[in-house]
């Protein structure tokens, strides 16, 4: 399955997404929408599901239960590579030999992007 960007509102949306690792509940039960063009944090103390959340959107866990949602297409057990997401963890999460612009631009360029400098350039306005 890949994902069809044309024919989604953007929006992420998490329904009762749970991740068990046997007994334990990583994360328990969440229901989050996030609108089109927001920029958002996940905030919480060590080990509340923050990451967890991020592997699930991500594709790198699939949920326990519930379900994940760009727009109208469920995306929950769509492979990581046919997202169209870029995380960014905090170990490792950065190509050392790169510069900032270069490692933001390397996921657009791998996603087919046509003009990823003036992507990379809104992105990094963003955070200036």
């Amino acid at each position: 399955m890949s994902f069809d960007a044309s024919s989604a509102r953007g929006d992420l949306i998490l329904t009762r997404i749970t991740k068990e690792y046997g007994d334990f509940k990583a994360v328990d039960d969440l229901t989050l929408t996030i609108p089109k063009g927001s920029f958002f944090a996940l905030l919480g103390p060590s080990g509340c599901g923050k990451t967890t959340t991020l592997r699930m959107i991500a594709g790198l866990e699939e949920p326990t239960v519930g379900s994940i949602h760009l727009g109208e297409t469920d995306i929950t057990t769509t492979k990581p590579y046919q997202r169209p997401i870029n995380t960014v963890f905090q170990n490792y999460a950065l190509f050392p030999h790169l510069t900032i612009f270069e490692n933001i631009a390397f996921g657009l360029r791998r996603r087919g992007i046509k003009d990823v400098d003036a992507e990379v350039n809104k992105v990094l306005n963003l955070v200036e």
